[in-house]
């Protein structure tokens, strides 16, 4: 009895070990561009100067790299067949693409892929 004691203490010890590099602060470079780049490609509206900052504990975020990589993200989602898809499969339309030139255009495109998702789910009962 007093071995299986040892064991099951043993057991939940070991399960309340600390990692080390679980909450290490990272402190590594931010790639501003690729930071831009995936909020595009994800969707998300451009960060301000102070979410950047804070969400990346940066003291002084580079806006203009941020930038380049978001219109660059702009560039590869915000498409008329990208888009088209995304409604097909359900998703929101991108934020990322609301101010961008045919942003009218594009939101048909979705809305289309939208209506022939919802059709396709219906038909496929």
């Amino acid at each position: 009895m007093p071995r299986i004691l040892v064991f099951a203490l043993l057991f939940a010890l070991a399960g309340c070990q600390l990692d080390s590099t679980a909450h290490a602060p990272t402190t590594g470079k931010t790639h501003w561009q690729q930071v831009g780049f995936e909020d595009a490609v994800s969707g998300a509206v451009a960060k301000d100067s102070s979410t950047l900052a804070a969400n990346y504990n940066a003291v002084k975020p580079n806006r203009e790299a941020y930038l380049k990589g978001y219109a660059s993200g702009q560039q590869k989602i915000c498409r008329p067949d990208f888009l088209y898809t995304w409604g097909v499969n359900g998703k929101l339309f991108p934020a990322s693409c609301d101010g961008v030139d045919q942003a009218t255009q594009l939101r048909a495109a979705w809305q289309r892929g939208m209506d022939q998702g919802a059709h396709d789910a219906l038909n496929n009962r």
